[in-house]
């Protein structure tokens, strides 16, 4: 597996800040903090996370004691922040430490004061048990925050970090560059194959293939046959298998029958990919470049098309040697994004950082093992729906969206935030109409009985004034 590139330096709508003390917030070196992301773990996307940051103890955060530790406690969630140094041990096992003591986020002070660009392996199992963002700051500005820490004996420091989000559009364009004869890169692929088929009209996804060029062979004009390559050279793969019988030809053979399919039918694609992922690509991998036939014909796709497909994509009879048309359209793609590792996932031409699956189990159904998972966790699914503007969101992403902290930290639910509008006019309605038919009905029996009132005072008065007037005709008489 090729290397990734650990982190991606922040470009906008982004920012990391201190809240508190203003008196450190208001330091000029600490108006601007940088940050990288981290390629594992989970990223939330267009969220915030604000919490009181505190220092490592021991500062790499590697080897732990318990002695050592202090008041960390594993059996609660402590919601802070912690801040480690960058070596002596990978970054990720940083991170599994912070997440097991229940911080909410890591950040690493690098130890260079070089431009920040750090590798580390993204192909271990154990990166999918990451749930908790990792970022990467300055090591002279996270050794600001070091000392003032170390000065008010590690407290009364809080930060918040805004993280990056996609662009919103109607309609959301994804692109995934993988491998075609490695099982790994395939399970982003298995893991989001229900949700693309629930909101199929809505996206607009293209699967890339990673493909290399043989240097060597450019200088000769690629006139020269390669075990790893197809075209002379031109498209080149890792030996999927090592010593086994399969070479990087075969892996670029079915990288063009893929696109192949692709190009046929796009749902077909879905099916054979998934299928040929579980099927071909597994302890018996040397099959793989056979194993292809049978999955063709479960997904009912006529594997003489395909063939045909295959021979007229080069530009001649010899795919050792000729080019390939639906290669070069590939590796042009490839060039024009700089991909130099994989998988890769593109999100509206935005690249994804964060660990592209999501840890879960299998059981077994009628239909074939099926992996079942937590979606909230699924960083690409959350992102993907991120990306949609409201007006065009699917059902699946209105029911399964997790939702974003707000400024004072409170929870607000995707749900709550997009038909809350609905529900204030509703009850503002509602209350409106009651007030007129309150106000309406007191109107009236506040006339009614100061009409009675009105009314026996009148006649009170007239039956005192006809008294008054029958006496005096008595005195006169």
């Amino acid at each position: 597996m090729l290397l990734l590139s650990l982190l991606i330096i922040v470009q906008a709508d982004q920012y990391f800040k201190i809240l508190s003390p203003p008196t450190l917030a208001s330091q000029e070196t600490l108006q601007e903090i940088q940050f990288n992301i981290a390629n594992f773990g989970y990223v939330p996307y267009g969220q915030k996370i604000s919490a009181e940051l505190e220092l490592a103890q021991p500062y790499n955060f590697c080897e732990l004691h318990d002695e050592k530790i202090g008041n960390y406690n594993n059996d609660y969630a402590n919601s802070k922040i912690l801040l480690v140094e960058r070596g002596e041990c990978l970054n990720y096992k940083k991170a599994i430490n912070a997440q097991n003591y229940g911080y909410v986020m890591l950040i690493i002070v690098d130890d260079t004061n070089q431009e920040l660009n750090v590798g580390a392996r993204n192909d271990s199992e154990s990166n999918l048990d990451i749930r908790i963002p990792t970022i990467m700051i300055s090591k002279k500005q996270g050794n600001e925050l070091k000392e003032f820490l170390m000065q008010n004996n590690h407290k009364n420091l809080y930060v918040q970090v805004l993280f990056p989000d996609f662009y919103q559009t109607d309609k959301v364009k994804y692109e995934y560059w993988f491998s075609s004869m490695d099982q790994k890169s395939y399970k982003f692929l298995r893991q989001f194959y229900s949700f693309h088929m629930q909101m199929n009209e809505s996206l607009q996804f293209t699967p890339h293939y990673t493909l290399g060029r043989c240097a060597q062979c450019a200088k000769t004009n690629f006139n020269k046959k390669d075990s790893l390559c197809l075209s002379g050279g031109r498209y080149c793969a890792p030996d999927p298998d090592g010593d086994g019988p399969l070479d990087g030809q075969d892996a670029v053979r079915e990288v063009v029958r893929q696109l192949c399919i692709y190009k046929m039918d796009k749902i077909k694609w879905w099916k054979y990919a998934i299928k040929y992922s579980q099927q071909c690509l597994g302890s018996s991998i040397s099959i793989a470049n056979l194993c292809y036939q049978y999955v063709l014909e479960q997904v009912e796709i006529d594997q003489q098309q395909i063939e045909k497909c295959y021979k007229e994509s080069f530009s001649g009879q010899n795919d050792d040697l000729d080019d390939n048309k639906l290669l070069a359209k590939e590796y042009e793609r490839t060039e024009q994004l700089q991909i130099r590792a994989w998988p890769i996932l593109y999100i509206n031409d935005i690249k994804y950082r964060g660990s592209l699956t999501v840890s879960g189990y299998k059981s077994n159904f009628d239909q074939g093992d099926q992996e079942i998972y937590d979606s909230s966790r699924f960083g690409p699914f959350q992102a993907i729906c991120k990306s949609f503007t409201i007006s065009s969101l699917p059902d699946i992403c209105k029911k399964r969206m997790v939702g974003y902290l707000d400024d004072d930290g409170s929870w607000i639910n995707y749900t709550q935030e997009t038909d809350t509008w609905v529900v204030w006019f509703v009850v503002l309605t509602i209350m409106g109409i009651l007030m007129i038919c309150t106000m309406y009905l007191y109107k009236r029996l506040f006339i009614k009985k100061t009409n009675e009132e009105i009314n026996q005072q009148v006649n009170i008065n007239l039956a005192q004034y006809y008294a008054m007037n029958e006496q005096d005709r008595n005195l006169r008489n």
